[in-house]
């Protein structure tokens, strides 16, 4: 469902380049004395290497390098929060597949269906540690503790996200304040983290809660637009869909119900673009760029 991410879109002139050393760093971060050659790959490493090689947009990386060059950050500091942010996510994705048994990822198989589940655990968690490590590249030392301590707490938040999803209450399938929580919790923080990143490093900590709220809000109406496509599998499955909350919960027939989560969704998405817009120095622009284009497709 997410729009697609060009290279121009982030408003960085050499932004290929820039994800071009993303790319590089965080394979050097999950084998720092690796050979070329896959095979010379620790298991846990070559399963993280694979599942980086599948592709991917690399969103919160290009969220990292427009908000971060948007506010003056040096390439390799924006290059910097753009790998941590983006290791951090890969770990997410495969211990997301692990917990719901998915075979296919990106057109390739999962990495729990690849290499097994134990190694997929073991690839998550390096991918982890390597994000933590990612920040070592920063230039001002001075600043870790803060960033360190952020990356902590974003990761937390989206922990607890999972886990509500995982082990959903009888009001979570019913109430979308607590559906609200969850897509926030799970999908909005690590939007966030990457712009929060950048504009604590640039001085402007007093703009992070709203960068945290236009992300979740755009979050949210990822979300409900992914819940809109996926109603049929969610409902034998029991998952929390938004469409089925609003059903359940008196909102009328599927129809009436589905038209209610489109108006939400629209709803968060003009939050999430008016938010974004009010960013300093332009760091809002790509998460405007790709709330808009949802928007546009709902």
């Amino acid at each position: 469902m997410l729009p697609s991410v060009t290279p121009c879109a982030s408003g960085v002139g050499h932004a290929g380049d820039l994800i071009d050393l993303v790319e590089s760093r965080m394979m050097d971060l999950i084998h720092p004395e690796r050979e070329r050659e896959q095979e010379s790959l620790s298991d846990a490493a070559g399963a993280a290497a694979y599942h980086l090689a599948s592709g991917g947009q690399r969103v919160r990386a290009r969220l990292a390098l427009s908000s971060g060059k948007s506010l003056g950050l040096t390439d390799s500091d924006a290059v910097t929060i753009a790998s941590c942010v983006e290791l951090l996510h890969n770990a997410s994705l495969i211990h997301d597949d692990l917990q719901d048994r998915e075979q296919c990822r990106r057109g390739v198989k999962t990495v729990c269906a690849a290499y097994g589940d134990h190694i997929a655990i073991c690839a998550g968690d390096l991918l982890v540690s390597a994000a933590y490590a990612a920040l070592a590249h920063f230039s001002n030392p001075g600043m870790l503790p803060e960033l360190l301590l952020l990356v902590h707490e974003r990761t937390s938040v989206v922990i607890a996200g999972q886990c509500a999803e995982l082990n959903p209450t009888g009001d979570a399938l019913l109430d979308m304040d607590i559906y609200g929580n969850i897509a926030a919790g799970k999908s909005g923080s690590l939007l966030s983290l990457p712009i929060e990143m950048a504009l604590l490093v640039s001085g402007k900590r007093e703009w992070i809660s709203e960068a945290r709220r236009a992300a979740e809000d755009f979050a949210i109406g990822y979300q409900i637009a992914d819940d809109m496509e996926d109603v049929d599998q969610d409902e034998r499955s029991r998952a929390v869909n938004a469409v089925l909350a609003l059903k359940a919960s008196g909102q009328g027939d599927f129809r009436s119900a589905l038209a209610t989560a489109r108006e939400r969704g629209i709803r968060h998405l003009d939050q999430a673009i008016s938010r974004s817009g009010s960013l300093p120095g332009g760091s809002g622009a790509l998460l405007m760029e790709l709330a808009q284009g949802l928007r546009d497709r709902l």
